[in-house]
């Protein structure tokens, strides 16, 4: 009896050796990518991103957050205890917001239009849309920079998303933008002597949205605007 307890004893105390010097699991990798602009400007910095958890079909808490570095990167970590498949959000900033999804891979503007993704993926590039739209006003026949002309932007017929004034450069900026394909330009250009109207696909100005055209998000160009 007691050679068979005490077999028993040695039998448990190397067993439990044997678990007391057992490697934990292994984490897995951090899922990584790298957000890319979709007007050609390269990586985008400074954009928050956050990997989440999928609770019943939607995203649910946020596992690990980081920001994109100078060229874009980023890398997420689910942790010790990774689960299957994880949201990646993308906080809107420069760039408009939302969830990654498609292929080639872009920033979705909902989760429903979004894809899930393992813990250890390598994403890739991203796209985002720009939240801006950034150009310069010239006089259409002399080509120089138009100063002081309001200019408002946003989805075509609804209230603008933002409006600037155009410096002695010309330049000006509407941020905030969510639209995609149906952003558009509105000019006041009438107070400093020049035509009131929208951008048109020829870069000028028309009177009227219905003959106007969409403008690219991002780096919009010239836009050539007629002396009264």
């Amino acid at each position: 009896m007691r050679r068979f307890l005490g077999s028993v004893l040695a039998l448990l105390t190397a067993l439990g050796l044997v678990l007391a010097v057992a490697p934990p699991g292994r984490a897995a990798d951090p899922l990584t990518g790298r957000l890319v602009s979709t007007d050609g400007g390269g990586g985008v910095a400074g954009m928050t991103v956050r990997l989440r958890r999928v609770v019943a079909g939607e995203p649910g808490a946020v596992v690990d957050t980081g920001t994109t570095s100078a060229d874009g990167s980023f890398s997420l970590d689910a942790g010790a205890a990774p689960q299957d498949e994880y949201y990646v959000q993308v906080a809107a900033g420069s760039h408009q917001g939302g969830y990654v999804g498609g292929s080639p891979r872009y920033v979705q503007p909902t989760s429903e239009l979004a894809q899930t993704w393992g813990p250890s993926t390598k994403l890739g590039k991203v796209r985002a849309n720009p939240a801006y739209l950034r150009g310069v006003l010239v006089d259409a026949r002399t080509k120089r920079p138009v100063r002081g002309v309001r200019v408002a932007g946003g989805t075509q017929g609804l209230s603008p998303a933002d409006i600037d004034v155009t410096d002695k450069q010309g330049r000006f900026v509407i941020r905030g933008i969510t639209c995609e394909d149906d952003c558009y330009l509105r000019f006041r250009g009438r107070p400093r002597g020049y035509e009131n109207g929208y951008r048109a696909c020829s870069g000028g100005v028309v009177a009227t949205w219905e003959d106007a055209c969409a403008s690219p998000l991002g780096r919009v160009g010239r836009v050539r605007i007629q002396r009264l």
